[in-house]
Formats: structure tokens, sequence, C-alpha cells
């Protein structure tokens, strides 16, 4: 894939500002800005809200409060709420204080280790600015549960929904969500659960392992990326099957 929205260097201080859940994958940051970029074009220019509905430890949202401009709300939602305070904690770094905060306790742990290493990384998450300066939420709700995940997104209209489909050690898919057809798969009932609760103009980006992810039947992609064993599809929410919140 060739980059067009994000650079490829200046990653290393939100790998250190970022705290994450072991077990579990996380987007890169360079591969989060480019595909919210490739998204935000769909867009024009207005401000953004973002949902991530696997937001597991919220690296995605932060990284996006962080380095990306225009973004108003972040919204996250996770089926499993064993992440979600780590995702509170990562969100926290985009309020008054929270990237000094941070610091702060990367600087107290170069002192307890006597690791030069933490000293350095506090300093390049001190010299950190938010690109944006977004409220945001963090709820537990279920993807696939349109009615739940409408009640915790509550007055957010999401505009980009930017999802890490589950897979690693400690995140998968429900056993009845999967199916031998592609088309009628967990990630096809997931990109139709998502729908039902956006506006049809809203961009849907999933990431998930491999060589494609698999739409439902009959949709076609705004664009598909590969970045190496990763693959992403855009998809315009209005252009997925409709089912309605209970």
């Amino acid at each position: 894939m060739q980059y067009r929205h994000a650079t490829a260097t200046g990653h290393a201080a939100l790998d250190a500002a970022l705290v994450s859940a072991p077990g579990r994958p996380t987007l890169p940051v360079r591969l989060t800005v480019e595909l919210f970029g490739r998204a935000r074009e769909r867009l024009g220019t207005r401000p953004v809200t973002v949902w991530d509905p696997c937001c597991g430890a919220g690296a995605t949202l932060a990284v996006l409060g962080l380095r990306c401009p225009g973004v108003t709300a972040l919204a996250g939602t996770d089926a499993d709420p064993g992440p979600l305070d780590l995702a509170r904690r990562n969100l926290g770094l985009l309020g008054p204080g929270g990237l000094d905060a941070r610091a702060d306790e990367l600087d107290a742990r170069a002192r307890e280790h006597a690791k030069p290493s933490y000293a350095e990384a506090a300093a390049a998450v001190r010299a950190l600015r938010p690109a944006s300066r977004p409220a945001w939420s963090v709820s537990p709700a279920d993807a696939l549960d349109p009615a739940a995940t409408a009640a915790a997104l509550g007055e957010h209209t999401p505009d980009v929904v930017l999802a890490d489909l589950p897979h690693g050690r400690q995140t998968g898919w429900a056993a009845d969500g999967s199916g031998s057809d592609p088309g009628t798969g967990p990630e096809a009932a997931f990109l139709t659960g998502v729908a039902a609760v956006l506006a049809p103009d809203a961009v849907v980006v999933a990431v998930g392992p491999g060589r494609s992810v698999p739409l439902p039947d009959g949709v076609r992609p705004l664009e598909r990326v590969r970045a190496g064993h990763r693959a992403a599809v855009l998809v315009r929410a209005g252009d997925l099957p409709r089912i309605m919140a209970a």
C-alpha cells in the first residue's frame, strides 16, 4: 500500500504514551492514521465523529485524537468490558494534563528501574500535542447487537467507523457468528450490525488478518487495501444491508 496520509516516522512517542492489553492486537499507528485519512477523503472537510466498535484498550481512538485534526468526538465500545479501563486511560491522554501525567509516570519508572529509555520516552511524550480535543466515551456493547450499540453511542452520530476485527490470543468471534460462506460469516454480520446505527453516508473501515476482509453478498467496497499481513476494506454504510435496532 502506498501511504498518502501518514508519515513513515514520528510514531515512537505515541508507542511510549499508549498502554495496551496483553494478547490483544492493536493497529500500527501509521496504518491507523492512513486508514482514517482515506475514510475522511470520502466525507469532505467537515469535523467528524469516530466510533471503534471493537475498541479494546482504545489505542486506535487515542491515536486519532493525538494525530488527526478535525475529530470532534470519539466513541469506543467492546463486547468485552475487560480492557475498557485501559481505553479510558488512553483516551485520558487527550485531556488537559493527560500527556504530562503519563510522562511523569514514565519518569518515575526511569528512577525506579534506572533505565534511561524510560526517561527518553517521558521526554517524547511530554513534547506531544493532541491534534484534536474531542469529547469521548467508552462503554461495553456487542457490535452485533444494534440496540446495545445505539444505547452506548447515545448522542454520538459516527461519521467514520474504524475497527480492527477480532483476532489473536484474547479476541475472537462468538461461535454462533461464523459461517462457511464469507458473505454470511462473522465479518458480514459485524458490518451489517454496525450499519444499523449509522447514517447512510458514514464510512466503515474494517481491518482483519489475511488477504481480504469479506463483505456481505452483493456489497461493493469503496476501496480495498493491504498492508503487510493485514487487509482493510472501506465501505459506505448505506451500501450495507440494513437491520433495525430493536
